[in-house]
């Protein structure tokens, strides 16, 4: 990435949210040498839960606006469990997991808002493989969830 995630972000009128405390024995983001794994982030503004299921009638701004969270917040855990000379190179693997009625057929489409995100902040680096998985529920009653694998860069290294 050419220019720091903040800055991508602040060009998008977007901002960071304060990083999520994981609510379970779990660790938020897990670093093992350059990939970084960041856990589940739920579609959560603050203590306000974006409510699913999602069903044919969900308007798509609803959708959307779940997604741009999930991605937000999954982006805000990873800045703040990156090491300060480290950045990140490329968006590896998204999983989305869709709290969706069980006769609603488009995950693919709902998880296309937040593929389509990062690919605003990253550019081709956020080309990246992807599941979307329909759910009976998620953690709060949550609308998405998503997990983010990426691959991680010193800052002024470069791959060869």
């Amino acid at each position: 990435m050419k220019i720091p995630v903040a800055q991508r972000l602040s060009q998008l009128g977007m901002t960071l949210p304060p990083a999520p405390s994981p609510r379970g024995a779990y660790t938020g983001v897990v670093i093992h040498r350059d990939i970084a794994y960041v856990s589940g982030q739920v579609s959560r503004v603050g203590e306000q839960v974006i409510a699913g299921p999602v069903d044919n009638a969900t308007p798509p701004e609803v959708i959307r606006h779940a997604a741009q969270t999930c991605v937000l917040r999954a982006l805000s855990a990873l800045a703040a469990a990156l090491p300060p000379t480290t950045s990140i190179e490329r968006v590896l693997f998204l999983r989305g997991f869709i709290n969706a009625v069980p006769d609603f057929a488009n995950h693919s489409q709902a998880m296309d808002e937040a593929s389509s995100l990062l690919h605003e902040i990253f550019g081709d680096e956020g080309r990246h493989a992807r599941s979307a998985i329909g759910v009976a529920s998620l953690p709060g009653g949550g609308l998405l969830e998503i997990e983010l694998t990426v691959s991680l860069t010193q800052v002024g290294m470069h791959a060869t």
